[in-house]
């Protein structure tokens, strides 16, 4: 998950296998459009992801294998993803939508029928991610990446007495701590502390939730809302206790550094995921299902995980993964985490007041 904005605000790292950018115009705003090539040749993909989302050698191997040339242009948010492929500026093959986009993108007209009967490896899909409510059957979609949110925490300085959201939203006001910079995981991290949906659109406990929140902010220990990156940082640097991460971010620094930890809290929490759905327009669809093939191999999808650090849905590839990462038990929560929705998919809201109730809670927040 490399967000940007309104929902997970991940760390964005520059660089991907192969960038193009031949309108000078379009370079600082995130997206960049493709040089002229040859359309429909069956011989060029063209991907649209987020930034740094995919091991390079992940490509290289493909391009050899299938004897084509991958072009890979990035984005900095969902947002700027939406507005690239509505405004037509490029002919994509593939795209890494946040799961609660696709049904926007649906409405759109901006997706194909995936097709998962041309895709033999699609049984190595857990089974947390089959049947998503975003997208039914697996229409449209087939999860890439996913990342939970967590607290996390230096334990060189500091051991939390017990994995629970009590810690920042029960009454005590005794640890420094920071929540992300994103409305619908703080609220929803409220929601859930308070035995209720992540996606709530009740106005009795999004009230609930709000008020939790007020308190919360008010206290002495609350440092700042924050992005991971800005998080590990005061974690390290002793300035707060417990900080609101995504697990993704936290385990890019505790590869690094062994104090820093993160685990899911015993209420529940959120999850995010990127999907591989292929584009409307698509010049290349056969080529593209055999990319998204290739990477549902076990081994293909572990290399991506292990680059990027971030959850993995893909059953048989876990045996692959690094070690450091299947030693963190909040990188991939269980399927009883799943089944009991402890850890809930974050959905898009319903069109109408739940957005803006959500954004009105938000806006008293951020300006307390």
């Amino acid at each position: 998950m490399r967000r940007a904005g309104w929902l997970l605000a991940g760390l964005l790292l520059a660089g991907c296998h192969r960038v193009e950018r031949a309108d000078p115009a379009s370079e600082g705003n995130g997206t960049t459009t493709p040089a002229p090539s040859a359309q429909g040749d069956g011989r060029t993909l063209r991907i649209f992801m987020w930034s740094d989302y995919i091991d390079p050698q992940v490509v290289k191997d493909f391009e050899k294998s299938e004897g084509v040339r991958v072009v890979i242009d990035t984005f900095e948010s969902n947002e700027n993803m939406l507005a690239k492929l509505q405004g037509g500026g490029a002919s994509y093959d593939l795209a890494t939508p946040s799961n609660y986009v696709v049904q926007t993108m649906v409405r759109a007209k901006l997706l194909q029928p995936m097709d998962k009967a041309k895709l033999s490896n699609f049984g190595n899909v857990a089974a947390g991610f089959l049947n998503p409510d975003f997208d039914p059957g697996n229409t449209y979609t087939v999860p890439y990446q996913f990342a939970a949110t967590g607290l996390a925490y230096n334990s060189g300085r500091y051991v939390p007495p017990e994995e629970s959201w009590r810690l920042i939203f029960g009454p005590e006001d005794r640890v420094r701590f920071a929540l992300l910079d994103d409305p619908r995981e703080v609220i929803g991290a409220a929601l859930k502390y308070l035995g209720h949906s992540v996606n709530s659109t009740d106005v009795g406990e999004l009230r609930a939730a709000r008020d939790l929140l007020r308190r919360t902010v008010r206290k002495r220990g609350f440092e700042s809302f924050s992005g991971g990156p800005e998080t590990r940082n005061k974690l390290l640097a002793g300035q707060i206790d417990l900080g609101q991460i995504y697990v993704g971010d936290l385990l890019q620094g505790a590869a690094e550094d062994g104090r820093l930890k993160v685990f899911l809290p015993r209420e529940g929490t959120t999850i995010s995921t990127d999907t591989l759905a292929l584009l409307r327009g698509s010049p290349n669809p056969a080529l593209a299902r055999r990319f998204v093939n290739y990477v549902l191999e076990p081994e293909v999808s572990a290399a991506i995980s292990n680059y990027t650090y971030y959850g993995n849905p893909n059953r048989a590839a876990q045996p692959l993964l690094d070690p450091f990462l299947r030693a963190q038990k909040a990188f991939n929560p269980s399927a009883e985490d799943f089944s009991s929705g402890r850890v809930e998919f974050i959905e898009e809201l319903p069109r109408g007041a739940a957005p803006r109730l959500y954004d009105r809670i938000w806006t008293e927040l951020k300006s307390r």
